[in-house]
């Protein structure tokens, strides 16, 4: 009786050792005296002139209501993908390391050596950093590698609605020791670093596992797969709408002439009014105007070069052109650009263009990108908190856009897009210096707004 008790026990254990563990599922203030000119432009009936050319913008500036926090964007996992066996557990019977029946062939030796075999798998996984403070990241969360303490406070910063302000500059450092010294810094570098709003349950509920009863007597119609991922669509997206009524179309410039001199006085004057149709187009962005005065021009001021240089290059695709179309009569090749100067600004143009041919930039990625240049300029602003929903706004509306043209490369490619500001900031400082080269030696006459706008940022 004994021998049969050991007998039933030591089978019972081994039948229970044998069950794998489960698996887890799943963005310089001026003196008075050069504001008038800016302005005018900016203030008043609209109407806006340069060298008594009447370029008023159309009228449809409509406010139009954009929220940050809508659900109907980016639809990734909100399930934290974990990528360590740790959390994941053993792989399952049906996976491709397991091509056999764990029940009858898993190892039954001693658990301390299976442990140390565990440790030593972890060991040879690569530790992901968090994109965010540099610690080490526990998995991707909402589109990220993150870690868990970057992950909980982006979802806690969301799902309460939380907005920070910045005691300092709205540049601290943020690391893994000094992540918690400034909560704006640290918002705003989870964004930066392409974390999504859209991908926070704003129900508070964890990991989805809501559970519906359902008839199964009843019929479940089959849903196309839109539906099913609510996909919003570029006609639901209020901010591209808006965009895209409002761009400007490209200027005619009337003239052929091949000199050197008149090509910089053809440009100056193309200059010129492209900033006249900028000032239009920028009051007619939801939210542009919910800014006051003061900032508006100062966006305006500190922004106008990378958004001209934005469209120049978005206009002259495809690079094998190998010229910048200023206009629909006017383009400039390499050696006009050498003969006049403006050797550099050709350069850059051209890095900018590779770029946007490389990523193959849609056109409602275009209009939202250049929004996002306006809002983007680091200079200082009275109204900080209405300057980082109007840029929240734009994010958002290009990470749906990106989404529904995209799905399967949303995050990465939204990545892409926000890499081409760098170099949209380096040609600004290229073309500031060049035009005030070209304003002290007097080489062309200059429209008034032209060099207001030009010198501005210079004081």
């Amino acid at each position: 009786m004994r021998k049969k008790t050991k007998t039933a026990i030591r089978s019972r254990n081994v039948s229970m050792m044998s069950e794998g563990p489960p698996v887890a599922t799943a963005v310089g203030a001026t003196n008075v005296s050069e504001m008038v000119i800016i302005k005018k432009e900016i203030d008043g009936s609209g109407r806006a002139r340069a060298g008594g050319l009447d370029c008023s913008p159309p009228d449809n500036s409509t406010a139009l209501q954009y929220s940050p926090t809508t659900t109907s964007g980016f639809h990734l996992h909100t399930e934290d993908t974990k990528y360590s066996e740790e959390h994941y557990g053993a792989p399952s019977p049906g996976s491709p390391d397991h091509q056999y029946c764990s029940s009858t062939t898993q190892s039954l030796g001693d658990p301390l050596l299976d442990t140390i075999d565990e440790r030593i798998k972890e060991e040879d996984i690569p530790r992901r950093l968090c994109l965010v403070c540099g610690d080490v990241a526990s998995g991707f969360h909402y589109g990220v590698a993150s870690c868990e303490a970057c992950k909980a406070f982006f979802k806690r910063t969301i799902q309460g609605n939380i907005e920070y302000t910045c005691p300092a500059t709205n540049d601290c450092e943020i690391n893994k020791r000094r992540r918690k010294a400034c909560q704006a810094c640290r918002f705003q570098k989870c964004l930066r670093m392409g974390m999504l709003k859209e991908g926070v349950r704003l129900d508070r509920v964890r990991g989805g596992r809501q559970k519906y009863r359902r008839n199964p007597e009843l019929p479940q119609p089959v849903q196309p797969w839109h539906q099913i991922m609510n996909t919003p669509s570029l006609e639901d997206n209020k901010m591209l709408e808006a965009l895209t009524q409002c761009e400007p179309d490209m200027l005619s410039c009337l003239s052929s002439s091949s000199l050197a001199v008149d090509i910089l006085s053809i440009l100056s004057d193309l200059y010129d009014r492209e900033l006249v149709g900028t000032i239009g187009w920028a009051k007619q962005i939801p939210g542009f105007t919910d800014l006051s005065l003061n900032d508006q021009m100062r966006l305006l001021q500190a922004s106008w070069a990378e958004i001209l240089t934005l469209t120049l290059s978005y206009r002259s695709l495809p690079l094998s052109s190998g010229k910048l179309r200023f206009a629909t009569d006017f383009t400039l090749d390499e050696l006009q650009a050498r003969d006049c100067g403006a050797f550099e600004i050709y350069q850059l143009c051209l890095q900018v263009i590779e770029r946007l041919e490389r990523l193959s930039i849609a056109k409602e990625e275009y209009y939202l990108l250049k929004a996002l240049v306006l809002a983007n300029s680091d200079v200082r602003l009275d109204e900080l908190v209405s300057l980082k929903k109007f840029r929240d706004n734009i994010l958002s509306a290009l990470g749906e856009c990106v989404f529904v043209i995209r799905p399967n490369m949303c995050v990465s490619h939204t990545q892409n897009l926000l890499l081409c500001l760098p170099i949209l900031r380096q040609a600004d400082q290229v073309i500031r210096r060049f035009w005030s080269s070209v304003h002290k030696e007097g080489k062309v006459l200059m429209n008034k707004l032209f060099v207001e706008m030009l010198e501005a940022c210079l004081h």
